[in-house]
């Protein structure tokens, strides 16, 4: 098993946050399928082929924690790009 570990500041009021994140969930969801749901202020997404993700949203950063199965290892990078760079230009 492999882990992406990502943590961003954000000036963002936590509506706005909620929605970014919100909108993030939908992308992975495209991209690899799965499913996401909320439990609070953390977003929790899993992806039976090997993804299993919490978004945690706090008052000035933004945790991401994904662990990733063997068979996701080749789309790692990938993934971790996708996330850093939404996270870069929407929420942090």
């Amino acid at each position: 098993m492999s882990r992406i570990y990502i943590q961003r500041d954000h000036e963002l009021d936590p509506r706005t946050l909620r929605k970014r994140a919100e909108k993030l969930a939908r992308q992975l969801q495209e991209e690899f399928g799965g499913s996401y749901g909320w439990e609070g202020n953390t977003m929790h997404y899993n992806y039976s082929g090997g993804i299993d993700a919490r978004l945690t949203l706090q008052e000035d950063d933004i945790l991401v924690d994904v662990k990733l199965g063997v068979l996701m290892l080749m789309v790692k990078k990938r993934l971790q790009n996708e996330i850093e760079g939404y996270l870069d230009r929407h929420l942090a």
